[in-house]
């Protein structure tokens, strides 16, 4: 019997430019009560993994170019060559990681400071992250792209990275967001084969806000055959007054609750077409906040922006699919 486990999927140490050690890493991790941590140091690969009794650490790394991110996971050296010339490099590198065993994700890849220029074919990885770090509109931007995507009746499942380097004063980075996978058990084989099938949801941190998606016996991930009964159940385990439930198909908002008060909340709603369904929660910012924030953005993320802040995601699931 399968659960869900809290992950960090995308974190650096001091063999790149995080600041801590890879054992320091591991035990920030622990502390943090994580099920799983991948390691994604820039362009090179632990030499050696370090071990913990509480929390499974998988091997990984992000290939670094200037033209975009990836991460590889659960290969200790996947590829030999990090140096990438051009996209048919890329292609060349991701083939042979995958050809390893190893499992790949385009990583934050409508990034303000450092997107993807690549042609941004999905389809060649395992999956995208569509949340990178605290939340901010890049990651808006980048799930409503990713609903695109599944419009075009892509199965591309989607995660959230910290992209943790370091702790700040002000917030704790290295849960935010997690992305929690729903596996048989806490095996770095079975963490990335069910990432793979899309068995994922974001959270804002570890025991934070998440939502579940079930049809039948059918859970995120799964793709669902409908019948004149099919119907589709989204819970989220606790939605703060204010904050707006949106369920998602390939037409658009398909089901909206803002909650009235703070508690956990339930809905079934019947599937009669094919294609996707994913669920989030937003909260609208009071007026003061947004202004703050888009000069947080602009002075920290150097973004800059004439539109007015978006809805932000409070949590999000990868998608089920119907056909």
């Amino acid at each position: 019997m399968g659960r869900w486990y809290s992950g960090v999927v995308h974190s650096h140490t001091t063999r790149s430019d995080g600041k801590y050690s890879p054992q320091e890493l591991v035990k920030k991790a622990e502390d943090k009560g994580l099920d799983f941590i991948i390691i994604t140091d820039h362009n090179v690969c632990l030499d050696e993994i370090p071990q913990s009794e509480n929390t499974l650490v998988i091997p990984g790394v992000e290939l670094t170019d200037q033209m975009g991110h990836t991460n590889i996971w659960g290969v200790h050296y996947p590829i030999d060559n990090f140096d990438l010339e051009n996209y048919e490099g890329w292609e060349k590198a991701v083939q042979t990681a995958k050809q390893n065993g190893a499992t790949v994700c385009i990583n934050h890849p409508l990034c303000s400071n450092c997107g993807w220029h690549w042609p941004l074919e999905v389809e060649k990885a395992d999956c995208v992250e569509v949340w990178n770090g605290p939340q901010h509109t890049d990651n808006m931007i980048c799930t409503s792209w990713w609903h695109d995507e599944l419009r075009k009746g892509k199965k591309i499942p989607a995660v959230g990275g910290s992209d943790f380097h370091r702790e700040h004063v002000v917030t704790a980075f290295l849960d935010n967001p997690t992305t929690y996978v729903y596996a048989d058990e806490c095996t770095e084989d079975e963490i990335l084969k069910s990432i793979r099938l899309g068995h994922v949801t974001i959270s804002p941190n570890v025991g934070g806000q998440m939502i579940e998606i079930n049809s039948g016996s059918s859970i995120i991930g799964d793709t669902v055959k409908i019948k004149d009964d099919t119907t589709v159940t989204i819970k989220v385990n606790r939605i703060q007054k204010n904050q707006i439930l949106r369920v998602i198909d390939r037409d658009g908002v398909k089901f909206e609750y803002k909650a009235t008060v703070s508690a956990p909340y339930i809905v079934s709603l019947p599937v009669n077409n094919p294609g996707f369904i994913v669920a989030q929660v937003d909260k609208q910012l009071p007026p003061v906040y947004k202004s703050i924030f888009a000069k947080i953005e602009n002075s920290f993320l150097n973004i800059s922006r004439n539109e007015p802040l978006p809805d932000f995601i409070v949590s999000q699931t990868s998608a089920v699919y119907f056909e």
